[in-house]
């Protein structure tokens, strides 16, 4: 079974070799860190259940797109889930993703979608 790692790591790859133009950023969460390097991190803004990858890049009523990875019987926490649904109400496409094909085909969909004129 793949790890979280092992999948976003081969969506990014894709990311970067079929969407060389898109900007997008990872989440600094499922690194491990000290406890003073955690309260750093929340000190400056960092909140708990932020998705693994935002993509800033609107398309059709969109502003962007965000992804949280989890392996094949990985578990979506209250926080992630309050982060998704709360994006989403602001506009934001969100997505859970299980395999970096799952993640492909949910990109590919997205990009899909008219750019905002």
């Amino acid at each position: 079974m793949k790890n979280e790692y092992a999948i976003q790591s081969a969506f990014i790859r894709y990311l970067e070799l079929m969407h060389p133009e898109l900007l997008y950023t990872i989440s600094p969460a499922g690194f491990i860190m000290s406890a003073g390097m955690a309260m750093k991190m929340r000190r400056m803004g960092y909140r708990k259940g932020t998705p693994d990858l935002t993509i800033y890049e609107p398309r059709g009523e969109y502003h962007g797109l965000f992804i949280e990875f989890k392996n094949p019987k990985g578990v979506v926490s209250e926080q992630q889930r309050r982060f998704l649904d709360q994006a989403f109400d602001l506009g934001y496409a969100t997505a859970v993703c299980y395999s970096a094909d799952e993640a492909i085909k949910v990109l590919t969909e997205y990009m899909s979608r008219r750019t905002p004129a």
